[in-house]
């Protein structure tokens, strides 16, 4: 049985549910003051919608508007007034894709029906908006790249790409919980990979600066900083270099306090003496008394101080040398460390003492992180083979669905060989590398797909594989841009068959010149441009009924409407 055949039965058993089965997740576009438009206002509805208009229209610029909504650059260049700012605003329902937890994850609210909005002020700066949330671009493309595919000629060249060629083979087999598992797992073995060989690479390096660590440590133990008074010690050492000459000073002190007759002592109290004959005079030459006795108590405390101060000095030069040798050390040991006192030395000892046990402990650290490693490689080993074995199986089937369409688009003796192998190492995909080969005629040898296929020939097998995949898997929106570039009516005839087939599954926009394909559609805009004075605008309205019977004809005959041209019309939009 033809793939077309076949779409057709499973296109006509499900058209009276079409409403009830099919995708409705774009549900409205808004343009304002972007390129040649001044405002467009779009509602879309279920399935398959076809976008026709003639050359230079404006088609692009709406593919523009949606791309620049899904995060690409904003260039102020594109915004038609430089007086007002740039509007781009679309309503999508998200309910059944899976995308609470991009919302959680992001701080953001989830509502089943989100708005996303872009904003472009004249001078060129631009927001992004999530439910009115204003939003990062990189988070906007994110959410984007979930909510609409874009197909246009460029998006051919992902055929080459691994990520593109693992994710459609992940599609067939059904492999989204075993490969975000995998990911999960592989992100925290690389992570621990790298802190395995960050600690081998420290150890190296600490065990290079140990010995001299160790070094500087047994100095600074050595000098006993914890029982160190310095300024004591300072003070001790200046005494016993220079005892004789206190003893000297003292001793004359203590001469001029109470030496002979003449001595201070013997003065105070001669001046107590005269001064008690006057006391009962006045209270305040009484008080005069007082302090002098006060005087003179002091005094001779003082003077037994410094006597005992004196006897108690001694010359002892050994403790000199000692107490020298000791300050030496300590004046080296600031000045090697540039720090200027004990407790500044103290905190040093303790510095290099943490370093020394740390690296007691990196050999443990080093085998506890090997052994973590081991564990997690085992883990990541059974899920890798696990993906492996449900990729090998989903390859067949997928050649074998793609093959099904490439007799309807013209590649009737085409080949597709999807080869999975066996990686050297873990990547980011599993443990496997894929190949995609083909070959457009007999004979020919199966090389790379992006290498030898033509860009008509590369734009149907991508056609192929995104009908197939659509069978397997939930979209997005999807927008081609004119996949039919260069195909002839027939073929067209058999794509649109295969995009209506599609659009039972998802919502579908197609940029189309041919009118056997937006014949197929479910709803169908006209782009087209208008003169108003002096400017020109791009302008998008729905078409339905007779209107748009006389737009299939056009695109059929040119400007003159034929009968052939109206008839064959209604038939691509009944047949």
């Amino acid at each position: 049985m033809h793939v077309c055949h076949a779409l057709q039965i499973h296109y006509d058993h499900r058209l009276s549910n079409l409403q009830q089965d099919s995708c409705l997740m774009l549900q409205s576009l808004s343009i304002q003051n972007y390129a040649l438009i001044d405002t467009v206002e779009l509602s879309f509805s279920k399935g398959m919608t076809a976008i026709t208009g003639e050359t230079g229209s404006g088609k692009s610029i709406l593919l523009g508007a949606f791309s620049l909504l899904l995060g690409d650059r904003a260039d102020s260049k594109s915004i038609r007034d430089e007086k007002s700012k740039c509007i781009i605003e679309a309503v999508f329902d998200l309910k059944g894709y899976g995308l609470k937890s991009f919302f959680q994850d992001n701080d953001l609210d989830y509502e089943e029906v989100s708005t996303i909005r872009r904003e472009i002020a004249p001078g060129g700066k631009s927001r992004a908006f999530i439910n009115d949330t204003p939003v990062q671009l990189a988070t906007l493309k994110t959410l984007g790249v979930a909510l609409v595919d874009i197909h246009s000629q460029h998006e051919n060249s992902l055929l080459g790409e691994r990520s593109f060629q693992f994710s459609v083979v992940d599609a067939f087999a059904g492999n989204d919980s075993a490969v975000a598992d995998y990911m999960r797992t592989f992100k925290n073995y690389k992570a621990l990979e790298t802190e395995l060989n960050n600690a081998i690479q420290n150890e190296a390096q600490m065990r290079q600066e140990m010995d001299f660590i160790g070094f500087q440590l047994s100095e600074l133990e050595k000098t006993g900083l914890t029982d160190i008074n310095q300024s004591a010690l300072e003070q001790e050492l200046d005494t016993l270099n220079n005892a004789e000459n206190i003893r000297s000073v003292l001793n004359q002190l203590n001469q001029i306090l109470e030496g002979g007759g003449q001595g201070v002592l013997q003065a105070l109290h001669s001046a107590k003496a005269m001064l008690g004959k006057i006391t009962s005079f006045n209270n305040t030459l009484a008080e005069f008394s007082v302090r002098l006795d006060s005087c003179n108590i002091e005094l001779r405390e003082l003077t037994r101080e410094m006597e005992a101060f004196a006897d108690g000095i001694s010359t002892d030069e050994q403790r000199a040398l000692v107490l020298g040798e000791k300050l030496s050390a300590l004046f080296h040991l600031q000045k090697k460390h540039r720090l200027n006192s004990v407790e500044e030395l103290i905190a040093l000892q303790n510095e290099l003492q943490q370093k020394m046990g740390e690296f007691g402990n990196y050999d443990e650290k080093i085998e506890t992180l090997k052994g973590n490693l081991a564990a997690l490689k085992t883990e990541l080993s059974a899920i890798a083979a696990e993906i492996a074995k449900s990729r090998r199986k989903a390859a067949l089937a997928a050649e074998k669905e793609v093959k099904q369409f490439f007799g309807e688009l013209s590649l009737e003796h085409a080949e597709l060989s999807i080869v999975v192998s066996e990686a050297q190492d873990f990547n980011q995909f599993g443990k496997d590398e894929l190949a995609f080969l083909f070959r457009a005629n007999k004979g020919g040898h199966l090389l790379p797909l992006h290498k030898v296929a033509s860009g008509g020939e590369i734009s149907r097998v991508m056609l192929a594989i995104k009908a197939s995949i659509s069978r397997h898997k939930k979209l997005p929106v999807l927008i081609l841009d004119e996949i039919d570039q260069g195909v002839s009516g027939e073929v067209g005839k058999k794509i649109g068959n295969i995009l209506k087939a599609m659009s039972l599954e998802m919502q579908l926009l197609t940029i189309t010149h041919l009118p056997q394909i937006a014949g197929k559609a479910d709803q169908h805009l006209k782009v087209m441009k208008s003169v108003k004075g002096h400017s020109t605008a791009t302008e998008v309205h729905p078409i339905e009924g007779e209107d748009r019977i006389n737009e299939l004809a056009e695109m059929l005959s040119g400007k003159t409407l034929t009968k052939a041209a109206l008839e064959n019309a209604r038939e691509l939009m009944t047949g």
